[in-house]
């Protein structure tokens, strides 16, 4: 790896640890909030709300059109070859975008509240949630651009500034507002608000940025730039719509699921056990999105260079499945402690929910991290579209069917299944495309190492009885030790690995001296 494509590797890497604070002090935070408001409200009242909150992202999935990921990959591409008298009409152009898409669906999603709580749900109480979550759809626009155009400038704290805004104050003011007696409104606009200050904040921060950048020069007109901003992001908006719009797509499915069998309150459980589910994917989040945003603007620098990129993408898959399965198989095997600390006994169908759930992120282990940047940095949104679309195009069918037959658990299954369809579709598309291949062996040895350590931590903890904290205390400390000596007894890890991260630990700041001890402890038992 030569001394240019180091630096452009260190680089990202210190923006992933400030990615990976801010996610992490945001989760925190959030998840606070979260277990507060789930608590008191209980599962049929948050159930309720998510049915009302799935409706309005599926307009904030329609809003994008792809311009956040065009931020990205123009920014950071023109910032690294020293292109900038445009960089002020493609921040104006997104902006302008964005405006115009948020406000008018907005305005849909309001008129329209009535007919879908009254038709659909069978929940008259629903227009109101509704309406009121419709106002944050602006706030949501001027985030996800602030958002693209941070990251395309690689001002992290930025992005992770943003996130930490939302989640405090919405851990502040959603649960008072449900203590106080508001019960699912309380939520709805608790939910509402922290997404429009979040939106006025990321408006500072364009301007921050925007100001910077000298006037005048430019070489393209604000037309010429819409259209290469929609051009470049159009296949990325219809994949990240056919993509998104399944979650909120299945809420809504169960919302309406066999409301002769079932009531409107025992259907309002099963969601708001699904819902909080849904939840602990952001644990897998201090993972997945330091690696997955900061390698994008990395790959979209190094068109034509196949050899960086492949060692770079086999990296990148390999350090996002060493941390991420560690998470998955740790909360699978603790998920009865974990549900039972946050929830008591309000939520009993979450801890089997839960263990379904956490196989589709399994397919970390085969890129799912990596593979939408790789092929969205080198120009190829058309391969994430159709793998997308092939996904989309089976859940429909297998998502209906498991629903009307198995309800919730059919659903979580569901989830496995078409991840892997969208999965492996891009897998052999990489491969066939630039002949990039990743590490079958190491991913073998993953799986090995993960499953051993999920029943040797399991039987512990079931063995134990006893008080569920000390379970947990003990069941993931036990997790961490036995993952970390897997590692080490099959050599998942090369000394060639271990000598690469010492060398990336520069990039880590005030720990640089703790990660190398810990990486020099490592080297000396293999």
């Amino acid at each position: 790896m030569d001394e240019n494509i180091e630096d452009l590797v260190k680089t990202t890497t210190r923006g992933s640890l400030i990615l990976l604070i801010g996610q992490i002090s945001s989760t925190f935070i959030l998840a606070f909030g979260m277990l507060v408001v789930a608590r008191i409200l209980g599962p049929v009242s948050y159930g309720s709300f998510n049915k009302a909150q799935s409706v309005v992202q599926i307009a904030v999935l329609l809003m994008n059109l792809g311009v956040q990921q065009a931020m990205i990959k123009y920014l950071a591409q023109y910032r690294h070859e020293k292109k900038t008298e445009n960089l002020r009409v493609f921040i104006e152009s997104g902006l302008l975008i964005n405006t115009v898409t948020s406000i008018s669906l907005t305005l849909l999603v309001y008129f329209s509240a009535g007919y879908i709580a009254n038709n659909i749900f069978n929940e008259p109480e629903q227009e109101m949630f509704i309406k009121y979550l419709s106002l944050s759809i602006v706030g949501s626009g001027f985030s996800t651009l602030a958002q693209g155009i941070t990251i395309g400038y690689e001002r992290m704290e930025l992005r992770s500034m943003i996130s930490l805004a939302y989640s405090f104050v919405k851990s502040v003011i959603s649960p008072i507002l449900v203590y106080i007696g508001l019960g699912a409104l309380g939520a709805v606009l608790g939910h509402s608000a922290p997404i429009i200050l979040s939106g006025v904040l990321g408006l500072v921060f364009i301007f921050i940025i925007y100001r910077n950048e000298p006037i005048g020069g430019a070489t393209i007109s604000h037309k010429e730039a819409v259209k290469i901003i929609l051009t470049y992001g159009f296949p990325l908006y219809l994949t990240s719509l056919l993509g998104g719009i399944l979650p909120q797509f299945y809420t809504t499915m169960l919302g309406s699921w066999q409301t002769s069998k079932y009531t409107i309150i025992e259907i309002n459980d099963i969601i708001g056990n699904y819902s909080v589910v849904l939840n602990f994917g952001v644990l897998l989040s201090f993972v997945t999105l330091p690696i997955g945003t900061t390698i994008f603007p990395l790959f979209s620098k190094l068109e034509n260079n196949k050899k960086e990129l492949n060692f770079l993408y086999r990296n990148a898959v390999k350090y996002s499945t060493l941390f991420g399965y560690l998470i998955i198989f740790t909360i699978i095997a603790l998920a009865d402690q974990i549900i039972y600390i946050l929830f008591a006994d309000k939520y009993i169908y979450a801890p089997h929910y839960l263990r379904i759930y956490m196989l589709s992120f399994l397919l970390i282990g085969f890129g799912s991290v990596c593979n939408g940047s790789l092929l969205s940095g080198q120009n190829r949104n058309d391969v994430n579209f159709k793998s997308t679309l092939a996904k989309f195009i089976v859940s429909l069918p297998l998502s209906y069917f498991a629903i009307l037959n198995y309800g919730a658990i059919g659903l979580l299954y569901t989830y496995f299944v078409t991840a892997s369809v969208n999965t492996l579709f891009n897998v052999y598309y990489i491969h066939r495309i630039f002949g990039f291949k990743f590490n079958t062996q190491f991913l073998l040895k993953m799986i090995v190492i993960s499953v051993f350590s999920c029943f040797v931590v399991y039987g512990f903890v079931t063995f134990l009885v006893l008080n569920q904290w000390i379970e947990l205390f003990l069941g993931g400390l036990l997790s961490v030790f036995l993952y970390l000596v897997g590692v080490l007894i099959l050599k998942a890890l090369t000394k060639q690995d271990f000598a690469y991260l010492r060398r990336l630990s520069d990039s880590f700041g005030p720990i640089s001296p703790v990660i190398r001890w810990f990486v020099d402890v490592l080297i000396r038992f293999t």
